[in-house]
């Protein structure tokens, strides 16, 4: 297999960090952006350049460096956050939906003229964006990006803090599974696809919450699941890293992968991310709320 050139985020903790460890020792060329680069695994021979999600300037830093760099085969968009509760973020918008969706969907945005015919474009997604999944997580109640991006404004809001921040959560990587559906209708020529990765604990994704809240929903929330829904840092890292790399997922179009214990396995995700033109709309407004709609491709 020839080597490529992946970029990536959230690549330095969880399955992220094994996916990019595997990637890099199997002779792949890694541009990773980091809050820290110096967190990065300098074993990896790999390339960190400073990213802040938070900050919507430093994702452009980051896109006008990537962009002046060597051609990507990959665009691995992994990192995730998740909250206790409703925060403020990047320019005023809800903290989970900036940092999730719209802060990659800027970077896809600006990378979108460099990518040529083939490159694969990797949105990591999760199971709790499907209603019919019933996992313990709120689910989506719409992908209204103006409502997302500003609650206040969302007559459909849950009152419980937590439920709020739950609702956030699920409801970015709904975002992100519909972005790579409309990305392969609106460049059919990229290998588009997301990513579900099961539930990993001790990946650091609730790390906002506290040490302790953290490591009760690591201890606790894996035993109200279904067995084939959990994952290990190890087997998502394997699967990240196959779809990124792996000639079998070469052809990808919108496809949807996820972890079913211990198989990795295509499926249909939620009805509402098979909606083409709920998709279609999606895009729109997240250019709209970037202020990209005059630089869309």
């Amino acid at each position: 297999m020839a080597a490529m050139h992946m970029v990536m985020t959230g690549a330095t903790s969880g399955f992220g960090a094994d996916a990019a460890g595997r990637l890099a020792a199997a002779g792949h060329r890694l541009t990773i952006g980091a809050r820290r680069p110096d967190a990065v695994d300098g074993g990896w021979g790999a390339a960190a350049l400073p990213l802040d999600l938070d900050d919507f300037a430093s994702v452009d830093r980051f896109a006008e460096a990537i962009a002046k760099g060597p051609a990507i085969d990959a665009l691995i968009l992994n990192a995730g956050l998740q909250t206790s509760k409703l925060e403020v973020g990047a320019d005023g918008f809800e903290r989970t939906f900036a940092v999730n969706q719209l802060a990659h969907f800027r970077l896809l945005h600006r990378l979108l003229p460099h990518l040529a015919p083939g490159t694969r474009v990797i949105l990591t997604g999760s199971g709790t964006h499907d209603p019919e999944e019933k996992t313990l997580v709120t689910p989506p109640a719409h992908a209204n990006a103006e409502w997302l991006a500003y609650p206040d404004r969302d007559p459909t809001l849950p009152k419980k803090d937590q439920a709020q921040a739950f609702r956030a959560y699920s409801a970015s990587k709904l975002a992100n599974i519909m972005t790579a559906c409309e990305l392969a209708h609106r460049r059919p020529d990229l290998a588009a696809m997301s990513f579900d990765p099961g539930y990993v604990p001790w990946t650091g994704l609730a790390r906002s919450s506290g040490k302790i809240i953290s490591s009760l929903v690591s201890l606790i929330l894996p035993l109200t699941m279904k067995r084939d829904r959990k994952s290990t840092i190890a087997l998502s890292g394997q699967y990240l890293a196959a779809l990124a790399a792996d000639p079998a997922y070469a052809e990808a179009r919108g496809d949807y992968w996820s972890v079913r214990n211990p198989a990795l396995v295509r499926i249909a995700p939620s009805a509402l991310a098979r909606d083409d033109a709920a998709c279609a709309k999606l895009w729109d407004d997240c250019e709209y709320l970037l202020g990209l709609a005059q630089t869309a491709q």
